[in-house]
């Protein structure tokens, strides 16, 4: 008797477990529908895009700035 209640359980545990499942993926089938629009997508992009040149650019000026002064100190020497 005891085992007839343990399979019952995980049986019932399992149906949830699909039910969850499939309410997740009808969901997200919902969110794909949706119509996207392109100018935001290209406004994402060029945000990162700007983020980047200016990480790129820093580092240039950067090292553009170490080869002077690495130039100037062994004209100094």
């Amino acid at each position: 008797m005891q085992t007839k209640d343990i399979n019952s359980k995980s049986n019932f545990t399992e149906i949830q477990t699909d039910r969850l499942e499939t309410e997740s993926h009808l969901e997200d089938l919902n969110k794909v529908k949706q119509p996207v629009d392109i100018n935001v997508l290209k406004s994402r992009l060029r945000e990162k895009e700007n983020i980047i040149l200016k990480k790129n650019i820093f580092i240039l000026v950067s090292c553009l700035t170490l080869i002077i002064v690495a130039g100037i100190s062994v004209t100094y020497l």
